[in-house]
């Protein structure tokens, strides 16, 4: 029996094959490859516009150092004696003020027709120093029974360290902000929206790609390394600025 139902079901696969690709499938994939091919030529089209492949790498490391700094120095500040209520005060209320403080200042300051290339030039070099300041004290604590003990220098200049990196990080973002719908004034009025949407997309991406990374690089490399690794990551922007293209200068 099943000897003579296989040839008779290669028969009606033979017979039905042509009706079926015309009929049914064949449609769906023409549509499949025509939509495939609108969204390889909306690609080109985004990326055609002046300045985009430099401005998308920009945002994608512009924050690199500075997300991997933030998520792992509140940590190292905990087991270093600093309490959860205290730490939890400075780096989330004294944080987000500092980072309104930072993008209105930025807002103010672009607002007077101040180009966002020269003021990420000066605002990335501060954040690179704020850092490196960070960086040594990270140093300096992470030492065999070293503590944060109450009302100390240390422990000062430890959370107002925390607050500057806010501020200038609500500074630098304001104006990358303002640079990408620069870029994306460039492009053909149906797709500004489109591009913005684009470079928005890669700029979250990578903020969340070392936010994400930082335990696992910190327990790779050890905390000094690690530091040294983001603070090498904070002064790659300012040299990847001087490769600006003259359409987003």
């Amino acid at each position: 029996m099943r000897g003579k139902l296989l040839p008779l079901a290669g028969l009606y696969l033979v017979q039905g094959l042509p009706y079926g690709l015309q009929s049914g499938l064949l449609p769906v994939l023409l549509r499949a490859r025509g939509l495939s091919l609108t969204h390889v030529g909306l690609a080109k089209d985004l990326l055609a516009v002046p300045g985009t492949l430099w401005t998308a790498g920009f945002v994608l490391t512009y924050k690199l150092g500075e997300q991997g700094a933030g998520s792992l120095f509140p940590l190292f500040l905990l087991d270093r004696g600093v309490s959860t209520p205290e730490l939890g005060l400075w780096n989330s209320v004294g944080a987000v003020a500092c980072s309104i403080a930072g993008s209105s200042l930025g807002g103010a300051l672009l607002a007077r027709h101040r180009q966002p290339l020269p003021l990420l030039k000066s605002v990335l070099r501060f954040r690179l120093g704020g850092l490196a300041c960070q960086t040594v004290l990270l140093f300096h604590l992470d030492t065999p029974g070293a503590r944060l003990g109450p009302s100390t220098v240390l422990r000062g200049a430890a959370l107002l360290s925390l607050c500057l990196q806010h501020f200038l990080g609500g500074l630098v973002t304001t104006a990358t902000f303002t640079l990408m719908m620069s870029c994306s004034q460039l492009a053909p009025g149906a797709l500004q929206a489109t591009h913005y949407s684009l470079l928005a997309t890669l700029e979250l991406l990578g903020k969340l790609l070392l936010g994400t990374m930082a335990g696992a690089l910190a327990d790779g490399l050890g905390l000094h390394l690690c530091f040294s690794l983001l603070l090498a990551l904070s002064a790659m922007p300012i040299v990847y600025l001087g490769l600006a293209p003259s359409t987003v200068a």
